[in-house]
């Protein structure tokens, strides 16, 4: 990983921008949820939601194929619906809805 790399993953794992910091709500829900995934699928989602880097960007700074960064941030986005729907309350997939339905219409 070259020195520009390395310091630009760095920022992104400690520093939280102040504009992420002051909403409330919602977006304060998702940051922490972000912030407790495991680091090889927190970097991709940080990098990409946060920091407006593309693919290509976060797979030069990780070192890994722009396919692995889509992976990564497809199974962090659903651990995140997990986590996140466990919090709120939320049916988290279609096998719990199909179950409720079929329950409540005995």
């Amino acid at each position: 990983m070259d020195l520009l790399a390395e310091n630009r993953l760095s920022e992104c794992s400690v520093q939280v921008p102040e504009s992420i910091m002051n909403n409330e709500g919602n977006h304060d829900e998702l940051l922490s949820a972000v912030l407790m995934l495991p680091e090889t699928l927190r970097q991709p989602m940080y990098l990409y939601y946060y920091e407006d880097f593309n693919t290509l960007e976060i797979a030069e700074v990780l070192q890994i194929e722009p396919e692995n960064v889509r992976n990564r941030m497809s199974r962090a986005r659903k651990k995140l619906k997990m986590m996140l729907g466990k919090k709120l309350g939320v049916i988290r997939d279609g096998r719990e809805r199909a179950i409720k339905a079929v329950h409540s219409s005995s």
